[in-house]
């Protein structure tokens, strides 16, 4: 990864991985589906998420002022979270599909390919987030792709890849992700979960 993309926190994770080679062409119908106000099946988990994140604020003045009504609110947002992401399973057929170990940040990932796939080439990457379900769409650039000699010969090739084209909204989300995995696996570190 490039030293300007090393400035996000990095984990290793595991999560549910869908990318296939794109062409310049594919660039920009791709990049006005990744901003539209409007989501689809896959990301709309993730802007439920970031639409609960703006309304924190509020529900802590409504919490203040009513706190039924708070809670009645908090009911109907983890209901709407919930349906988009069975959104996210059914979009992508979760059930079907093994988990993935990736090194994953706000600015790229790193993940071990079947095949080799040149330096430069352009990715349409889906990303599921455990345990949260949600679905990141992207435009993702190889950066590395070197041949690992180890026992994993189904998967031989090391993929590094930065993100080109993802909501700021989606970055957030993944710095949280990362933030809080990392925070999860400290605690356990310590003994404190």
């Amino acid at each position: 990864m490039s030293d300007e993309r090393r400035e996000y926190f990095r984990i290793d994770d595991e999560v549910v991985l869908e990318y296939r080679l794109i062409s310049e062409d594919d660039v920009e119908p791709l990049v006005e589906r990744i901003q539209a106000r409007v989501p689809d099946r896959f990301t709309a988990a993730s802007s439920f998420a970031a639409t609960s994140r703006q309304m924190a604020h509020l529900m802590h003045k409504v919490q203040s002022q009513s706190p039924e009504l708070a809670r009645c609110l908090q009911a109907i947002d983890q209901k709407l979270n919930l349906l988009a992401q069975l959104f996210v399973t059914e979009e992508i057929h979760i059930e079907e599909q093994p988990t993935q170990e990736v090194n994953l940040s706000a600015g790229g990932i790193a993940f071990r390919s079947q095949q080799e796939i040149a330096t430069g080439s352009l990715l349409e990457m889906r990303i599921v987030l455990f345990p949260s379900l949600i679905g990141i769409l992207n435009i993702s650039r190889v950066m590395h792709c070197e041949r690992i000699n180890d026992d994993n010969r189904q998967f031989p090739w090391q993929i590094a890849a930065t993100y080109e084209h993802l909501r700021e909204s989606d970055r957030e989300l993944l710095v949280r992700h990362v933030m809080s995995k990392e925070t999860r696996r400290l605690r356990s570190e310590r003994g404190e979960i």
